[in-house]
């Protein structure tokens, strides 16, 4: 598999367009994921101001916004994650044609950014609870004679405090990132313990402040909060129920690759599916890949790490997936007349549906190690057929790459309007910044697409 040459003019390109390092975090904090969540963040704010100022001068609270405010917010966060959800927000931004204004389809090409959302109305719910846990403390201690339900109510709440705090924690993505698998295991038994809880301190916030002349079945059903934590609750239950274990063929391709081919579906390109081999614990996405015309798909898995070097070395008959594909940033590339795909390693698995599908135009640069050896000679022959418009540099007898002047040359000559990144966080994170810097409208999935 030769690959084509593009020459790059020695290190000018690098000098010219290589930012400051305070460019590049003024950059990733003005990103649209990060102004999603500010924006969220904000407006809880300006409502916590509100209703301190109301306790203020009315000297009482009024009781009813802390709960409304973490109900709305969490069942906001909740159902955002939800993939039917995810689907239908990227088709509605996809469905933007490509003779659109290329500013407005840039913008909508973000939507992977919707993260933002889940994480600003997650944090925010948690602020909100506690300062609902301050407001029925101090009611609790202004009252003289408490019941258990008055009891038990202050318990949970503390309980609550605690689970919340403790996900938002762990959800900092630099503790996340060195401590995934706890992660996971906090955000899971965690969350559903919240969801738990929420049921019963609802039941019970409405049984205490509910009219005496009012059933308690009455109070429940007028109550918005009961609603919104049913909300929250249906979307979880959909997720779930959505699992299977499934039996699959897997085919190892080398030491550092393995194909795992499925027939219940035939997702369109730009999807993923989640896999486990331990549903409670942990969670891995990866790219669904369906030839046209063929039933099924096939996801491509390379050595990242002990649980897919486990899978490579042993590989699996059956397999639990969350089996609804998800839309994912490749999804985005029909909106755009031509497209430069930047690959590396197995991350050339969710670019073959797209430069199968020929819904636009595809230039693709591909960095891996013996290609042909390492992922076969199926996936070597789409990318070949690309032809001029393929660039694939082996690092194996050609070193790494300097991929910001090999990229940028290669989307000037091809005449691409976007540019979409596959590769590891770092690198996809890096390349985008420093394109989006020259005004390439770039796009590249983020640690919380």
């Amino acid at each position: 598999m030769a690959p084509n040459t593009v020459t790059v003019s020695s290190n000018e390109i690098v000098r010219n367009h290589t930012t400051s390092r305070f460019l590049r975090w003024l950059r990733f904090v003005c990103s649209e994921y990060r102004l999603l969540f500010t924006t969220v963040f904000a407006l809880n704010l300006a409502g916590v101001i509100e209703f301190i100022f109301y306790w203020l001068r009315k000297g009482y609270p009024n009781n009813k916004t802390c709960a409304l405010a973490t109900s709305i917010n969490l069942a906001i966060s909740i159902v955002i994650r939800e993939e039917h959800i995810v689907n239908f927000l990227y088709t509605i931004c996809t469905a933007v044609p490509s003779t659109a204004p290329l500013w407005f389809r840039r913008r909508m090409g973000k939507i992977y950014h919707l993260g933002g959302l889940h994480s600003g109305c997650a944090v925010a719910a948690t602020f909100w609870f506690v300062l609902l846990s301050i407001q029925t403390t101090v009611t609790f201690c202004s009252t003289a004679s408490n019941g258990a339900e008055q009891w038990i109510s202050l318990i949970i709440v503390y309980i609550l405090d605690c689970l919340l705090i403790s996900m938002v924690v762990m959800a900092h993505p630099s503790i996340r990132a060195k401590l995934h698998n706890a992660f996971e295991i906090v955000h899971r038994l965690a969350g559903w313990s919240s969801l738990a809880l929420l049921w019963t301190f609802t039941v019970l916030d409405t049984d205490i402040n509910r009219r005496s002349t009012q059933s308690l079945a009455s109070a429940l059903f007028g109550s918005a909060n009961i609603w919104l934590v049913f909300i929250s609750t249906c979307s979880i239950v959909v997720t779930w129920l959505n699992c299977r274990k499934i039996q699959v063929q897997s085919e190892r391709l080398s030491s550092h690759a393995l194909r795992i081919k499925f027939d219940y579906d035939t997702p369109q390109p730009g999807t993923t599916i989640r896999l486990s081999s331990s549903p409670l614990f942990e969670w891995h996405a990866f790219a669904t890949w369906s030839q046209p015309d063929q039933k099924g798909f096939s996801l491509i898995i390379s050595n990242a790490g002990d649980w897919t070097n486990r899978l490579i070395n042993n590989p699996p008959r059956e397999i639990w997936a969350r089996r609804t594909p998800t839309c994912g940033v490749l999804r985005i590339a029909p909106m755009f007349n031509s497209v430069l795909l930047v690959a590396t390693g197995s991350g050339i698995a969710p670019c073959l549906p797209v430069i199968m599908a020929n819904q636009t135009r595809i230039s693709l640069f591909w960095s891996t190690r013996d290609p042909l050896t390492t992922y076969g000679s199926e996936i070597g022959d789409i990318v070949t057929a690309l032809g001029k418009n393929a660039y694939i540099h082996n690092t194996s007898t050609m070193g790494r790459p300097s991929t910001l002047p090999i990229v940028l040359q290669q989307y000037k000559e091809t005449g691409s309007e976007a540019v979409i990144v596959i590769s590891n966080p770092k690198l996809t994170l890096r390349l985008v910044q420093d394109l989006e810097h020259m005004g390439v409208p770039a796009f590249g999935p983020i640690w919380d697409s």
